[in-house]
């Protein structure tokens, strides 16, 4: 082992092969034993990059006294103990103990919550250890160890290239660029060059788009590109999510506004030559009891309840911004294949020399015409087993196919035909390949022929094939492939696309020495997949049409097959389809791409780019973007999106580790449950946020009235605070998790950019808290509050925290009111977290040393009448309002979203753009 690894491991792109591997001490052949790499991974340390530690229950439970409430509370209780009142400050100080410990205990478990979406489980590894070929898991990598890369794999350390073919990566994890980078083994010879410079370096956490390769590990863990990045951003806090900044903003509009209303109650009390410090306590516990402090912790707590809740529903989220940004999705990018349709295809329909031949499990369906074509589709379909990326293996119930379902469709097809692919790839070795790509829509493989020639097989989009074809085969052999036979093959490749089937045509060449050298082909003809459609996928996409999200379908399949699907699938909801093809938008300024993708409702013949392009066009018009994707060409696609969905347990490592919301399976029914559930949470937030600032208002505006008529308070300080106490917590946090309305998937997406609480939703929430202390006020005043006394204000404490706890159970709609409840779901949560303030409320009253401490009277039949009065009253009449009052609506900035329509100048843009209406 060498004594301790090269200090200039970032220079690794400048060291010749050989010397890389004497620098390492590594056997190229042989890889690392096992012995050695063990003793590497303990000196040096597992592949792994630092995980933020979770925060200590010590450190939470401080924090949580370290905010302004907190400070005036303590105020108030120094004051109390400077003029006598040592149980007053033993109140205040237990009202701060339970809040911080009801804080402590939900942060605590969102934040577990949190921390845990990170939890991820790559793949593992191809390294060469021992002279063999051993999977490992990627933190058992170790600086010396030869990774074998491949298509679709993230690349799990740094590592130099030592060989590669075709080999290209994503490196928008580094450097930010979505466009794969071509890589190749040659030696760079300036070390200092930046990471994007570095051609023969592959680096940890970016995907391998092409090709494969052999790499030899230079840096692991904290070592690596990405491990100095962190390091350099050192264990930071992570940032607000978007709700917490806005429920900061109505914190501090509460601070301000509840301030000058309490320095207002305050002035009118020295007005009124009340004593200053009695005054003073009571300003700062209506301050107290008037600010929601509890804001961010129950938004961070409801999303968190919310990430776990879609866990149970097979919605895994990634990130947490996520949960909020479902709600407001407006825009949802499908990816065709997996997830409108099945992840199988099958064939149905070739046709050659001219003619259309069909195909039932995998039998051809001859007449007696066209049984000499048979011969040239078996010839097609042993060119579709040869020049495939489908691993074909003998198993003891015969044969196994491991491949895409294109791929493996067409095997096995030439399998049912009689083609035997294993034999006949042996008989005909690969030599080289060129595969689909960038700009290149064909995969072309090099073989060796038995009688020591050379054949060049040939699949992939009709157009580009044909274009390479000089002559065609047919039952009579090889002929000109003139202007007559080329329209008979485009008019079979529309029809076929027409009928929603994927077609792909095929040919060969004699005797080629380049796999890029694709001229003078023989054309054979076409086949057609068919890929069935998902059953669900028809009711999914009512739904999102109904709650005014725009599916939009992006796929790489031409033109008419990806018209025929949607057409099939009803993707604009009997409007009018509209298909762009990707290729016709590739030379456009970004301006007026964002014009055009307002219209179309099928992206055809994209590539990955195209699909980052559309992504970005989209989201130029301002809208809220979710993007799903299974593969590693979709990843840059997925990153970009507002929300990256990826879709299924089968999808790659690339398409989960970028994306924000990973699926359990391929069904289209998983979106439209993930933004159901996080429009829920949004939701939620807005619930709890209505319920806790309109019940609080509640009691400053009854203090507000009381000193503006004159009278004593109706509460004094320890009431205040424990109001706060019964009616805060426990039904804010049961309201988090209020399962979703019915109607939530009938409403438009919300405005993320808008505020969470709009200008009609504070007039209403205004409205419901001066009902709820007008109420107490009013019976206050009947109860002979004028004059003061205990019995006035003991009936207003018990029926402004009854009223209070009432309202809770009309916060679960933000439409309805307290009577929908007999017509909802049961929230048992919420009824126990009511059940037990009232438990504290009864407490309060007849346990004498509560009733001591917060200055109650006994009451009687009569005063009973009077609490329920102020509790029932109150909520009928918001009740009433709610349904009489037209300003009382729910802010949905957005409407429900529609295709639109463009100018002539914009329309004339379009090419290739297949209309018509869907039935």
């Amino acid at each position: 082992m060498p004594q301790d690894l090269p200090h200039d491991r970032n220079a690794a792109h400048s060291w010749a092969i050989d010397e890389t591997a004497a620098r390492l001490e590594v056997s190229l052949a042989t890889g690392l034993s096992t012995d050695e790499a063990t003793a590497r991974l303990a000196k040096y340390g597992r592949n792994e990059l630092r995980r933020k530690e979770p925060r200590s229950i010590t450190t939470i439970a401080a924090e949580q006294l370290i905010s302004l409430p907190i400070a005036m509370l303590g105020a108030s209780a120094l004051l109390s103990l400077a003029t006598g009142g040592i149980a007053d400050a033993v109140m205040i100080a237990a009202v701060v103990a339970v809040n911080a410990g009801i804080a402590t205990a939900t942060e605590r478990q969102a934040e577990r919550t949190i921390l845990g979406l990170a939890n991820y489980a790559p793949q593992r590894t191809a390294v060469i250890r021992d002279g063999s070929r051993v999977m490992l898991d990627p933190s058992e990598l170790t600086p010396g160890d030869v990774l074998l890369l491949g298509r679709g794999m993230l690349v799990p350390a740094d590592a130099r290239l030592l060989e590669c073919d075709d080999f290209s990566v994503n490196e928008a994890a580094l450097t930010g660029e979505a466009a794969p980078v071509h890589k190749d083994a040659q030696t760079v010879l300036s070390p200092a060059i930046g990471v994007p410079d570095r051609r023969n370096m592959v680096f940890r956490g970016t995907a391998i788009t092409g090709g494969s390769g052999i790499a030899l590990v230079t840096a692991t863990g904290e070592e690596t590109e990405i491990g100095r990045v962190q390091k350099l951003l050192g264990s930071v806090q992570p940032p607000e999510t978007p709700i917490q900044r806005q429920l900061g903003d109505v914190g501090r509009e509460l601070v301000l506004v509840n301030g000058l209303i309490c320095a207002g109650v305050f002035g009118i009390g020295m007005l009124r030559g009340h004593g200053v410090v009695p005054t003073l306590r009571t300003a700062i516990s209506l301050a107290v009891a008037a600010i929601p402090e509890g804001l961010p912790a129950v938004a961070t707590t409801t999303l968190a309840v919310g990430v776990q809740d879609m866990r149970r529903r097979s919605v895994l989220v990634r990130k947490i911004d996520a949960v909020e940004t479902l709600g407001a999705v407006e825009i949802v990018g499908l990816d065709k294949t997996g997830t409108l349709t099945e992840n199988r295809m099958a064939t149905g329909a070739v046709h050659v020399d001219n003619r259309f031949l069909h195909l039932h499990s995998g039998r051809l369906i001859l007449d007696d015409e066209s049984t000499g074509a048979a011969v040239v589709v078996r010839q097609l379909m042993e060119v579709a087993a040869l020049c495939s990326e489908a691993v074909v293996t003998r198993a003891h119930d015969g044969l196994q196919i491991d491949g895409t379902p294109t791929e493996a469709a067409l095997v096995e097809t030439a399998i049912a035909l009689g083609v035997e692919p294993v034999d006949l790839r042996l008989s005909a070795p690969v030599l080289a390949s060129a595969l689909r790509g960038d700009g290149r829509k064909r995969m072309t493989t090099l073989h060796q022929r038995v009688d020591g020639g050379r054949l060049l097989c040939v699949k992939g989009d009709p157009v580009e094939v044909l274009a390479r074809c000089t002559t065609r085969q047919t039952s009579a052999g090889v002929k000109p492939l003139d202007e007559a036979s080329r329209a008979v093959i485009f008019r079979a490749n529309e029809r076929m696309a027409g009928e929603a089937l994927r077609v792909l045509g095929f040919a060969v060449g004699k005797d080629g020495g380049d796999p890029r050298d694709e001229q003078n082909l023989i054309w054979l003809g076409l086949a057609g997949l068919a890929n069935p459609i998902r059953p669900s996928v028809g009711p999914a996409l009512r739904r999102l049409h109904g709650a005014g999200v725009r599916p939009v379908m992006i796929t790489g399949d031409q033109s008419a097959t990806a018209f025929a699907i949607a057409r099939n699938l009803d993707l604009n909801h009997g409007g009018e389809l509209k298909v762009l093809e990707a290729g016709e938008i590739a030379d456009l300024q970004p301006e007026v791409l964002a014009a055009i993708a307002r219209q179309p409702n099928v992206f055809a013949r994209v590539s990955p780019v195209d699909k980052l392009n559309i992504v970005k066009a989209l989201q130029a018009n301002g809208r809220i973007v979710a993007m799903t994707g299974d593969g590693v060409n979709d990843g840059p696609a997925l990153r970009a999106a507002d929300v990256g969905i990826a879709m299924g347990g089968e999808g790659s490592d690339v398409a989960r580790e970028v994306a924000d919301i990973v699926l359990a399976t391929d069904d289209l029914d998983g979106i439209v449950e993930a933004i159901r559930l996080g429009r829920s949470t949004y939701a939620n937030i807005r619930k709890v946020l209505r319920y806790l600032v309109s019940t609080n208002a509640s009691e400053t505006l009854a203090m507000l009235g009381a000193a503006l008529a004159g009278s004593p308070d109706p509460f004094s300080p320890m009431q205040l605070l424990w109001l706060n106490l019964a009616t805060d917590a426990l039904p804010a946090l049961a309201l988090g998790i209020e399962a979703p309305e019915s109607d939530i998937l009938q409403k438009p997406p919300h405005d993320p950019k808008a505020p969470i609480l709009g200008r009609d939703d504070f007039r209403r929430i205004l409205r419901e808290g001066a009902v709820m202390g007008g109420s107490a006020l009013a019976a206050y005043f009947a109860s002979g509050g004028l004059k003061g006394g205990a019995r006035a204000s003991t009936i207003t404490f018990h029926g402004l925290i009854l009223a209070q706890l009432l309202h809770g159970i009309s916060s679960r709609s933000e439409t309805r009111g307290l009577s929908a409840e007999f017509e909802r779901r049961p929230n048992y949560a919420l009824y126990n977290a009511i059940a037990a303030s009232v438990g504290l409320q009864a407490a309060a009253q007849f346990v004498p040393v509560l009733r001591r401490f917060l200055n109650l009277a006994p009451l009687g039949a009569t005063d009973l009448l009077g609490v329920g009065a102020i509790a029932v009253g109150s909520s009928l009449v918001n009740d009433i309002l709610s349904r009489v009052d037209p300003w009382d609506r729910v802010s949905y900035p957005r409407s429900t979203i529609s295709a639109g329509s463009t100018d002539d100048v914009q329309r004339d843009l379009y090419f290739g753009i297949g209309h018509g209406r869907a039935s």
